[in-house]
């Protein structure tokens, strides 16, 4: 009962605020599809069909007011280009009615994505969808994560439905979204200054390691690899280095006295590096996958058609199904070569590489002197933040075949809106150069209080 009321009290004003904004029906589409309310109650509501109501009310208003969704940024462009990939490869497709499906979901989603970079026109609102994305998983992870240090080193052989359903994509989830709960941490001040600011901020502060222990709760190696990849990335992006790896090493000793890691976890992670020691088929499967996948792209270099890996599996198959029949490639990376070929690959590629050089290059105009305190520190740590949560992609990725998860695209027109404002902001919105300063008879003199400057349009 408590679950439905938690529910309806953001579904009902969620939905009223929906109908009179598009940027509360992109809040809302966002927070319907990565929290999965339908999942979590017990009443059935999926008949009601709200995604789909929610995605109407986002793009039917938007395009009829002018909104349309960006296509002319560079990332916009690679996910248009992605989608062409996906729809040559129906042509050496194995199941073309299957790929017509998943052209569906991607054509969906990028149209969200896109519309993304067109509503996040200032700091506040970007900020927002930022909190929207890392608190939606988030909420579901520290629950994971509280039950795990309450519970001694409780195990999570499941995750949640969606792209994150089993262990081992529940785990790389998490390790996206936790450099995104840190930047909403750091940056509350953009939409919020009341009395409840400092609750808030520690809400979300204490999500981070509970976050943590949900990704030690998975027992995923991946995700441990992910983890490790994403923090030693944010430390490297500090401004000050030397500090970062001090407290990094501080708080690792600290977990490691006090945080409950159980020795059947541990034993797990010694396999990343015995697994051939032992004959792990789990660990010793993935490089034949993988040559599997890459000869599917060389001999088809369409590709195999989208989401159809495992389709063709059987018939590429050197070892005559020892591993199983209709097989995953486990990887992200080779997973787009063999099911868009060279084409798709070398999009994949390109939105990474330029998603990097963007967010350095906001990372560096953060630096600019003219700008405010509060913009300085909102492009610096998202951009940090988008990065970190990247690199965590990036390795996890290369264990589990998620190139189609909703948070890395998200991620990429995250980036797309952030670099939009961050040039908007060095451009438009610099601090003001201060005149002399003219005497002012004490009876004029008037003492008050000013809120933070806050990060939006001239």
């Amino acid at each position: 009962m408590l679950r439905t009321a938690f529910i309806l009290s953001i579904l009902i004003p969620g939905f009223y605020a929906a109908m009179r904004s598009r940027y509360w029906a992109l809040l809302m589409y966002l927070w319907f599809a990565l929290f999965r309310p339908q999942d979590w109650i017990w009443i059935d509501i999926t008949n009601l069909r709200l995604s789909l109501v929610l995605g109407l009310l986002l793009l039917v208003p938007a395009i009829v007011a002018g909104r349309f969704p960006n296509v002319s940024h560079p990332l916009s462009i690679g996910m248009i280009l992605f989608l062409v990939s996906a729809i040559l490869s129906q042509f050496t497709a194995v199941r073309p009615d299957l790929g017509w499906t998943w052209i569906d979901f991607v054509f969906r989603l990028f149209i969200t994505c896109m519309l993304l970079v067109t509503l996040a026109s200032d700091g506040p609102r970007l900020y927002g969808i930022i909190a929207v994305i890392s608190c939606s998983l988030g909420f579901h992870a520290s629950k994971a994560g509280l039950a795990y240090a309450v519970g001694g080193g409780t195990r999570f052989a499941d995750g949640l439905s969606g792209a994150f359903i089993d262990n081992n994509g529940y785990a790389l989830g998490t390790v996206m979204i936790v450099p995104l709960l840190l930047v909403t941490a750091q940056n509350i001040e953009l939409v919020y200054t009341g009395k409840w600011l400092p609750y808030l901020r520690a809400g979300c502060y204490a999500a981070i390691p509970l976050c943590v222990f949900a990704i030690i709760g998975t027992y995923s190696r991946g995700g441990f690899v992910a983890l490790a990849s994403a923090i030693l990335t944010f430390v490297l992006l500090q401004r000050r280095r030397v500090p970062a790896v001090i407290a990094l090493c501080s708080v690792l000793t600290l977990a490691a006295l006090f945080v409950p890691v159980p020795q059947s976890y541990l034993d797990r992670l010694e396999t990343i590096r015995t697994y051939d020691e032992i004959g792990e088929d789990s660990a010793m499967s993935r490089p034949h996958f993988w040559r599997v996948g890459l000869q599917m792209g060389l001999t088809h270099p369409l590709g195999v058609g989208l989401r159809q890996y495992e389709q063709a599996y059987d018939e590429f198959d050197t070892t005559f199904g020892r591993y199983g029949k209709h097989r995953a490639v486990h990887s992200a990376h080779v997973q787009v070569f063999a099911e868009l070929g060279f084409f798709g690959a070398i999009v994949w590629v390109g939105l990474f590489a330029y998603a990097v050089v963007a967010c350095l290059r906001i990372r560096q105009r953060s630096f600019d002197p003219r700008l405010s305190p509060l913009r300085r520190r909102f492009l610096f740590t998202a951009s940090i933040g988008l990065l970190t949560s990247m690199a965590g992609f990036v390795t996890g990725g290369a264990f589990l075949a998620l190139a189609l998860n909703d948070i890395t695209w998200l991620t990429f027109a995250l980036v797309a809106a952030l670099e939009r404002l961050s040039v908007q902001v060095v451009e438009t919105e610099t601090v003001p150069v201060r005149a002399p300063a003219v005497a002012t008879p004490l009876a004029f003199r008037v003492v008050g209080t000013f809120a933070p400057q806050r990060m939006g349009r001239p």
